[in-house]
């Protein structure tokens, strides 16, 4: 298999992780009370969908032989294996119960959040293009920038009872 192949398989990865990651924080702002809560885990699905965008920009262009795209070109307009979440609503909805509590939510998504950063710094590992190295690096401190605003908010919830937010 030649890099790019290995390139494309990865991408694809990306994009279920992405798609699966949304879908996550969605449902767990309909399960969270708190607003804040509620505010963090919507910011998190935006994020989720802006990296969707860049993924499968890279993605499209690998496929169509034109090569990564330079880091400001695949995020354009945007703010910014085995599946780190479980494919379909059913699965989902198991992983966060109704009786679940806020913090074992947190304790999923930073399950997940660490997963996703592992999964980007492989892929920039294994990758000698310089674009390919930009985009898996800056989608790399993303997620950990994620996986932070969560274990300040775990952190914070346990100690105090109450969410800090996003």
């Amino acid at each position: 298999m030649d890099q790019e192949d290995a390139a494309l398989r990865g991408l694809e990865k990306a994009i279920r992780i992405e798609k699966d990651g949304r879908r996550f924080y969605l449902r767990a702002a309909e399960r969270t009370t708190d607003q804040r809560g509620k505010e963090m885990f919507l910011s998190l699905a935006h994020a989720e969908e802006d990296h969707l965008r860049i993924v499968e920009k890279q993605y499209d262009s690998l496929s169509e032989g034109r090569g990564w795209l330079a880091l400001a070109e695949a995020t354009g307009e945007v703010d910014l294996g085995r599946p780190l979440f479980p494919p379909g609503r059913e699965a989902l909805e198991k992983m966060v119960r109704p009786d679940d509590s806020d913090l074992d939510a947190l304790l999923l998504a930073l399950g997940f959040e660490n997963d996703s950063y592992e999964l980007y710094r492989k892929g920039y590992a294994e990758t000698d293009d310089p674009q390919g190295k930009a985009m898996y690096e800056y989608l790399a401190d993303m997620e950990r920038e994620h996986f932070e605003t969560l274990m300040r908010n775990y952190e914070h919830l346990s100690r105090t009872g109450s969410w800090l937010g996003g």
